[in-house]
C-alpha cells in the first residue's frame, strides 16, 4: 500500500497561541501566531496541491539571438510546501563555458528583512518585516529546494539559445523541459502528472565521482529523468533527480531515497565515502549502478561494471540474481525474471539493496541503442522503464 505524500517528513508543529486575559504577548507569542497559520498552509499546499509549477514561468529563448533567456511571470510551490510568486519576467543570462556543459534554470525561494525601526530598548534598529521573495538563477549543479524550470546542453562558443522543437528531443544549444515538475492542479503548459491521490515524493541523487571536471557520472541523466516523468504519469510516485550528490554530503544524502551512479571506465570511491554509501543502504536507500554501453560490443566486460562489483565486495555485501517474487521484480509492474537491457549478455544482480545492471538499462530509458544493426524494439523499451519504475518503488518504499 502506497503512502500519502510526505510532507510529515518536513517536521510540521501546530503550536497555537492559547489566548486569555493577562496573556503576556511578546515577540514569541507573536511569532508563534504567525507559524502556526504558516505551517497549517504549507502542509495544505503540499498535501493537496504538490510540489511544482502550477501556472506560467515559461522559459523562452530572447527573441534577439544571443545567449539569454527569459522567464516568464508564473507561481510555483516549493518542497517546503512554500508558495513561489515570480511578478515579473526575468532574463537569465547563459555564458557558455569551455566544454560542453548543462546548465539549470532554478527558482529558489529567498527571503530579506527590511523596513528597520528604532526599538525602545537598546536602541538598536532591527528590521520590522520580512519580505518574501524567489529568485531566478543560471546554475551547473541544482541544489536541494530548488526548483527546475528548464535545462540546456550549452556548447563551447555559442551564439544563440533557441526553444526545442516540442515534437523532438532537444539536443544542444535548445531548452530542454523534461525536467520541468508541475504540482497536481497546475494550469501551466503541459500535461499534470498523473493521479492525485495519495501522491508518493521521493528524491533520486546521481553519484558524482573521480576527480574535478570529470564527466562520466553524467551519463544517463536525461534517461533517468524520463523515466521519473513517465513513472509520474501512470503511477502515484513523484521523483525529483538531484545531480552531482556528494557522499560526503550527509544532509543531502538523507534526502535522497535512490542513488544512481554510472559510467563506462573503472571508478573507486574513497574508504569514507564507500561507508557513507554503506549507511545509506543499511537505513534502507537503494543504489543503482549500471554501465554505459552505448557502443560497445554485446559481451564485452566492462571496467565500470567490475569496479561496482569489487565494491559491493568491500561493503560486504554478496550480489545474488533476483529470483520470482523479489520486490524488483513485483514491487509495481509483474516481471517472471529480469528483462533483457541493452546488452542481452549482461545481468542484474542485488546486493543488500544495490542494484548491479550490467546490461545497460539508461540508454534504454533515453531511446538510445540505434547505433545498434537492430534498434531496440518497442518491447524492449518498455520493459526497461517499467523494470526502472519498480526499482523507484522498491526505493520509495511503496508497493
Amino acid at each position: 500500500m502506497t503512502q500519502p505524500q510526505q510532507a510529515s517528513k518536513l517536521n510540521f508543529r501546530f503550536l497555537r497561541v492559547n489566548p486569555f486575559r493577562g496573556l503576556l504577548v511578546d515577540e514569541t507569542t507573536w511569532a508563534d501566531a504567525h507559524d502556526y497559520h504558516r505551517n497549517q498552509m504549507r502542509l495544505h499546499l503540499l498535501a493537496l496541491h504538490g510540489i511544482g509549477i502550477v501556472q506560467g514561468l515559461e522559459v523562452i529563448a530572447n527573441q534577439t539571438p544571443d545567449t539569454n533567456l527569459i522567464v516568464r511571470p508564473g507561481l510555483a510551490i516549493d518542497s517546503e510546501g512554500r508558495m513561489l510568486l515570480l511578478s515579473e519576467a526575468k532574463i537569465v543570462p547563459i555564458t557558455p563555458s569551455a566544454s560542453l556543459s548543462n546548465v539549470f534554470i532554478v527558482l529558489e525561494f529567498s527571503e530579506r528583512v527590511t523596513q528597520t525601526q528604532t526599538v525602545t530598548e537598546g536602541g538598536k534598529p532591527q528590521a520590522a518585516r520580512v519580505l518574501e521573495e524567489c529568485q531566478v538563477r543560471a546554475t551547473v549543479e541544482v541544489t536541494p529546494g530548488a526548483l527546475e524550470l528548464a535545462r540546456i546542453a550549452v556548447e563551447p562558443g555559442a551564439k544563440q539559445l533557441r526553444i526545442a522543437n516540442p515534437n523532438k528531443q532537444a539536443t544542444v544549444n535548445e531548452i530542454n523541459l523534461s525536467g520541468r515538475r508541475l504540482s497536481n492542479t497546475s494550469s501551466g503548459g503541459g500535461a499534470t502528472s498523473g493521479p492525485t491521490s495519495n501522491r508518493v515524493t521521493m528524491t533520486v541523487g546521481i553519484l558524482r565521482y573521480g576527480q574535478a571536471g570529470n564527466v562520466e557520472w553524467k551519463r544517463h541523466s536525461e534517461g533517468l529523468r524520463r523515466l521519473l516523468r513517465d513513472t509520474s504519469g501512470y503511477t502515484n510516485l513523484d521523483g525529483n533527480v538531484l545531480e552531482g550528490v556528494n557522499p560526503l554530503d550527509e544532509s543531502v544524502m538523507r534526502t535522497c531515497k535512490m542513488l544512481y551512479v554510472t559510467g563506462r571506465s573503472a571508478y573507486r570511491f574513497t574508504p569514507e565515502e564507500e561507508q557513507s554509501l554503506k549507511r545509506f543502504l543499511d537505513r534502507g536507500g537503494v543504489i543503482w549502478s549500471e554501465p554505459c554501453r552505448n557502443g560497445l560490443p554485446n559481451g564485452t566486460p566492462d571496467d565500470f561494471s567490475r569496479s561496482t562489483i569489487e565494491m559491493a565486495q568491500r561493503l560486504g555485501r554478496q550480489p545474488t540474481q533476483p529470483r520470482g517474487g523479489h520486490p524488483l521484480l513485483t514491487s509495481y509492474y509483474l516481471f517472471a525474471s529480469v528483462p533483457v537491457g541493452l546488452d542481452p549478455s549482461g545481468v542484474v544482480v542485488e546486493a543488500g539493496r544495490l542494484v548491479i545492471a550490467t546490461s545497460d538499462f539508461g540508454c534504454l530509458w533515453e531511446g538510445r541503442g540505434q547505433e545498434r544493426s537492430e534498434p531496440p524494439s518497442r518491447e524492449l523499451l518498455r520493459s526497461a522503464q517499467e523494470f526502472g519504475s519498480n526499482a523507484l518503488f522498491l526505493a520509495s518504499g511503496g508497493s
